[in-house]
């Protein structure tokens, strides 16, 4: 959709973002950005979101979002009632703790299909009661609700006259096709799994409209929930071309980032999952550069130590790599990410240890600024993700001048060129550590065409990814729905 929209433009829109999720994730990056956007167009914006109040600000809302209208689902209790052996989604706290789209052990969020018919209520309840009040301060025009879950069944309770739409990030049909692969014996909770999946079903008829992160997102929403295709949009994330961008460090400047994450404030982690247990000494800084004293290329890495990521795949992948140059590794692997303590399969560290990498770095969760400036290191962007549902942060490396290697799947096929004129990144196929380490080796070592399609890479982000447009169509779709 192609629009100009301006603050006179058919008049201001009051717009309801929410989010059951506490900061964390691309998610609520995705609502902070868009709803900044949306109020530089002229428009009010009121953000429903979780929040944790741990003076952290990737995680206490009011810190993250800033100046946003916000109301706040305050899971503080429930977390402290995990932290002292409780169930931090039982009907006992006024605001249970959000599920998850993710299996993962030891962790408050237990999986969307693990959580019973009494908590599903009350996780319900808790938000209808959040919404009713929200409505005495706010009433919206449209209801843009993020993910599919429990929220939208309040919503339609609570706002039953007022347009709402809903976001697919794509988390939540992976889930839903993981639990269609299931060995039908081996499905421990299949009651509960039937019980969620009819919840996302009610959530899906709900609403009026979708939106969809990714071409991809937008087919696999369609054949998950029957969504008639002119009942869904795709409308790409986009990506704070101010903060992202490139820096223009001289190799000084980009050693003595590397010293400050790895030595000084080392975040990494392994299996006991306390950020600073993976550190680094000013000796281990000497692998970053070559005999003459200049930096190796650096590829890198970002994001959670999800399965569907494949960073172990990855760490064999460079294994094949570091084969193929005599001299031994040419190039170094800095891993960046993995929310503390929170991992799926094999723990990258163990792996990387395992497999005798001494050309991999792990720097641990760091916030969203540092991740602006720490992009400007690498030479190449790496994540061979397993239909990797849209993929900001390949945009966000982008928009950094980096190029970028992705698999054949999923988002990136919506933006990254592998040939032709406009080629700003590789493809590799999916799960093939081989095509993996080719891809890797064959940008390695042509300097020049990692420096062109870096530019065709900056180019296309500046040209269609600004926010400032993607919340154009936004606006134009919105529009629709009201009228």
């Amino acid at each position: 959709m192609q629009t100009e929209e301006g603050p006179g433009k058919h008049g201001s829109l009051k717009i309801l973002q929410c989010l059951v999720f506490y900061p964390r994730g691309g998610s609520a990056q995705v609502v902070r950005y868009l709803s900044r956007a949306l109020i530089d167009l002229g428009h009010e914006v009121h953000v429903a979101t979780g929040s944790l109040r741990d003076g952290d600000p990737q995680h206490e809302a009011r810190k993250f979002y800033g100046d946003l209208q916000l109301t706040i689902a305050d899971y503080t209790e429930a977390w402290e009632g995990f932290e002292n052996g409780k169930n931090a989604i039982s009907p006992e706290w006024t605001v249970p703790f959000h599920p998850s789209y993710e299996d993962k052990p030891n962790v408050p969020d237990r999986a969307f299909y693990k959580i019973s018919s009494d908590e599903t209520e009350a996780l319900r309840r808790s938000w209808e009661v959040l919404f009713q009040e929200l409505s005495q301060r706010f009433q919206p025009q449209l209801i843009h609700l993020h993910h599919l879950n429990y929220m939208h069944l309040a919503a339609a309770e609570v706002f039953q006259n007022v347009a709402r739409a809903s976001q697919l990030h794509g988390t939540e049909i992976k889930m839903l096709e993981n639990l269609a692969l299931m060995n039908e014996q081996a499905r421990e909770h299949a009651q509960l799994q039937d019980l969620w999946r009819g919840i996302f079903t009610r959530a899906a008829r709900s609403v009026n409209h979708f939106f969809a992160i990714s071409p991809d997102v937008r087919q696999r929403g369609m054949a998950e929930f029957g969504i008639e295709e002119r009942d869904i949009t795709f409308i790409s994330n986009g990506v704070d071309i101010s903060l992202f961008k490139p820096q223009d460090w001289e190799e000084d400047r980009k050693m003595a980032f590397l010293r400050q994450v790895l030595v000084e404030e080392p975040q990494g982690w392994d299996e006991s999952g306390v950020p600073g247990s993976v550190r680094y000494a000013e000796d281990d800084l000497e692998g970053f550069t070559t005999a003459s004293g200049r930096l190796k290329p650096l590829l890198m890495f970002v994001g959670r130590f999800l399965d569907f990521k494949r960073v172990p795949l990855l760490l064999e992948a460079v294994v094949e790599v570091n084969s193929r140059f005599e001299q031994g590794p040419s190039f170094n692997l800095l891993i960046w990410g993995g929310m503390p303590g929170e991992w799926e399969g094999r723990h990258p560290y163990t792996v990387a240890r395992q497999l005798g990498l001494t050309n991999v770095f792990f720097s641990g969760w760091l916030p969203h600024d540092l991740l602006s400036k720490g992009l400007n290191l690498a030479d190449l962007f790496v994540a061979p993700s397993y239909y990797e549902p849209f993929g900001q942060v390949f945009l966000e490396a982008m928009a950094t001048g980096v190029p970028v290697i992705a698999t054949r799947s999923g988002g990136p096929l919506s933006f990254v060129v592998d040939a032709g004129p406009a080629a700003n990144g590789w493809f590799a196929e999916v799960d093939d550590v081989q095509s993996l380490a080719q891809t890797i080796y064959q940008a390695l070592t042509d300097r020049a065409e990692r420096m062109r399609r870096g530019e065709n890479a900056l180019e296309l982000v500046r040209k269609s990814y600004s926010w400032a447009g993607i919340a154009k169509h936004y606006v134009a779709a919105y529009r629709q729905l009201i009228d």
